[in-house]
């Protein structure tokens, strides 16, 4: 496998990850995974403080990590040895 194809697959995995956790925090799932909300004692009114916000930052980083992995097979991020 080549190095570029590698670049992309390990950046689409990881972007669609973040993309999916995204989604799922403006849906209000999965909002135990948020720092120091394990056991979900956190309130609801606190927790949404910080969803929207985080959610809109993960899907933003899982579209660039699937951008960049694009670019780098396609050959635009320079020359790999």
């Amino acid at each position: 496998m080549s190095n570029e194809l590698l670049g992309l697959v390990v950046a689409a995995i990881v972007g669609i990850f973040c993309i999916t956790f995204g989604i799922q925090l403006l849906r209000n799932k999965w909002l135990r995974l948020i720092a120091g909300n394990t056991f979900g004692d956190i309130p609801k009114k606190k927790v949404n403080k910080v969803r929207k916000p985080l959610a809109i930052v993960f899907i933003l980083v899982g579209c660039g990590c699937v951008a960049l992995g694009i670019a780098g097979y396609l050959g635009y991020l320079g020359p790999t040895h």
